[in-house]
């Protein structure tokens, strides 16, 4: 199956590499899309041109962006529910409903709140939130300048002592 490309002869062949290279080097106008936009010049043909069964390069641009996106982070330690006695189906060791025993983060206690009904935990708070790639990696992600200003406050306080 080959691709549905038109014949240029060699005089069209050179006209149109002089005219991306004069759109390189500025002295010939940028291509514009169908939507207005330009393209620019430096990009490789076969990333501009849209694949042959397609018609144009829209398949390209990001599709949807999420207008509740916020770049929020997760409320670390927070607690929603305290349980005033075990319930089925939550954690043997601390009693909480968010995580099985497996997967509880607590000291291992020799007799779980399974079983003596005591000093149950309280659920975790779960969020979830949709965040884009720089989001999910990004080195500062929910850094807090008011708790780190608080730890120079104390380190500042201890030098002068």
């Amino acid at each position: 199956m080959g691709l549905a490309v038109s014949f240029k002869s060699r005089e069209d062949h050179r006209k149109h590499i002089e005219l991306e290279e004069a759109r390189k080097a500025g002295l010939a106008p940028i291509k514009v899309d169908e939507d207005g936009k330009e393209i620019s010049p430096h990009i490789p043909q076969y990333m501009s041109s849209a694949l042959w069964y397609l018609n144009s390069s829209k398949h390209q641009r990001k599709w949807k962006s999420d207008p509740n996106y916020t770049k929020s982070w997760y409320d670390k330690g927070a607690k929603v529910f305290q349980a005033e006695k075990y319930r089925n189906g939550a954690c043997a060791n601390c009693g909480a409903m968010t995580h099985d025993a497996k997967a509880c983060m607590e000291r291992p206690r020799k007799a779980g709140a399974k079983w003596t009904k005591k000093h149950i935990a309280p659920d975790e708070k779960i969020e979830t939130f949709e965040l884009d790639y720089d989001g999910k990696r990004g080195r500062w992600n929910g850094y807090d300048t008011i708790s780190y200003a608080y730890v120079v406050e104390r380190y500042e306080a201890r030098e002068f002592q």
